[in-house]
């Protein structure tokens, strides 16, 4: 990462220590993290999801009507896979934490072809369902976490899994998505962050990262949605697995989330996203997938080497390459079961690939990622790159001497 980006970043990490934006309910405790994010824990009454018009008289549903195998719960379990619970702070009864912003930027971009703007520059390794005639209540998947090097700020690089209807070509994608993600051009900074989006548009109008919008609605006082995660997986060492699940409540209506640290039948139920946001298949979704995404920008006149996953490309195997993994999918109320069907592909394989593994320990899985094979060294080495600003100081100071 060249100076002038390190500097950037270093005072967009200041400014959001400030104070709260304008309009931002005061919170009833800040809780300083050590990676320096500021934490404030706010009324779960006066949370932003509650700006959205279809929620104005919403009352929260405290708990969904059953948590898919859930476990016991232990309450210290929910705690230490999040960089701000290093504190040992936590977040008072009825309140929720909330990452303090510096812009409600929340990359939804109007367009008048959302296939082109959404998929162009966009690459893919995923998994897939492929008998797509089911009708699909759920979701679960564990994937392990990685730092992978993003080469310029605007690009990004995640792990998560979708629920989805609808199709571009009519403007109508309907997509529920949650993972991990490192995006400094949202988080000004290179950690991998716990993300969630939405839309119902193919990402035209409505929608949005986090809770950067109204229609999310946050029930959990123990995980911060957009929350760094650490420590992450280490190449030939230990593997960092979060596991995500996303299931319909048929009672009452709303698709909830819950997460996990590794192979846990202990699930904190975060929220849930009320039925009304959507306005296709609302009982189900038609399609599910699972894997890795980058942005590709081109910023050099080039592929960028930004990694997917670890880095490493999917022949590496256990301890090197990503991996999604234990998947299954509810055809039918909270049922959930191992996936049978499932196929996998990647939308510009030389650079990213995926691949079936037939290991029993990891259940149904797949391994992802790139591109290590065309950037040997990528995935374990520390890389400069250096910004046309940079370029230019350095060039000025040349013809100086």
């Amino acid at each position: 990462m060249g100076s002038t980006v390190q500097f950037l970043l270093l005072l967009l990490t200041l400014g959001r220590l400030l104070t709260p934006l304008g309009g931002v309910p005061v919170p009833v405790l800040s809780i300083q993290s050590p990676d320096g994010d500021m934490i404030d824990c706010i009324k779960r009454e006066e949370q932003v999801a509650f700006t959205h018009p279809l929620l104005k008289d919403h009352i929260i549903q405290e708990r969904p009507t059953v948590i898919p195998s859930a476990g016991k719960k232990e309450e210290d379990a929910l705690y230490g896979w999040q960089v701000w619970h290093q504190n040992g702070t936590k977040c008072p009864e009825g309140s929720i934490p909330v990452r303090r912003l510096i812009s409600h930027e929340n990359e939804t971009v109007i367009s008048s072809n959302a296939g082109d703007r959404v998929t162009g520059g966009h690459e893919y390794a995923i998994g897939r369902m492929y008998n797509r005639e089911q009708k699909i209540y759920g979701t679960q998947a564990t994937m392990n976490v990685w730092q992978p090097k993003v080469e310029t700020y605007d690009e990004f690089s995640l792990g998560q899994l979708w629920l989805v209807s609808g199709t571009y070509e009519d403007s109508n994608i309907n997509s529920i998505e949650a993972g991990w993600q490192v995006y400094p051009k949202i988080y000004y900074d290179y950690q991998p962050r716990f993300f969630i989006y939405w839309t119902s548009d193919a990402y035209n109008l409505t929608g949005c990262y986090n809770l950067r919008c109204g229609g999310f609605v946050q029930t959990s006082r123990a995980i911060v949605v957009e929350g760094a995660i650490s420590p992450t997986s280490v190449v030939g060492g230990t593997q960092v697995e979060l596991t995500v699940k996303i299931w319909k409540d048929q009672r009452l209506g709303s698709w909830w989330m819950g997460v996990g640290l590794g192979h846990v039948g202990v699930l904190e139920p975060v929220g849930y996203w009320p039925a009304f946001l959507f306005n296709l298949q609302t009982d189900y979704a038609a399609r599910v997938e699972w894997g890795g995404e980058i942005t590709n920008k081109h910023t050099y006149g080039r592929h960028t080497t930004t990694q997917m996953g670890s880095g490493y490309l999917p022949d590496s195997g256990f301890g090197k390459a990503a991996y999604i993994c234990n998947i299954e999918v509810a055809l039918s109320e909270n049922d959930f079961q191992p996936l049978q069907n499932l196929t996998v592909g990647g939308s510009h394989p030389d650079y990213y690939g995926a691949k079936k593994s037939n290991n029993p320990e990891l259940g149904t899985h797949f391994y992802y990622g790139g591109p290590e094979q065309l950037y040997p060294g990528h995935a374990t080495a520390i890389h400069l790159t250096w910004d046309s600003s940079l370029l230019y100081l350095c060039f000025c100071l040349l013809l100086l001497v």
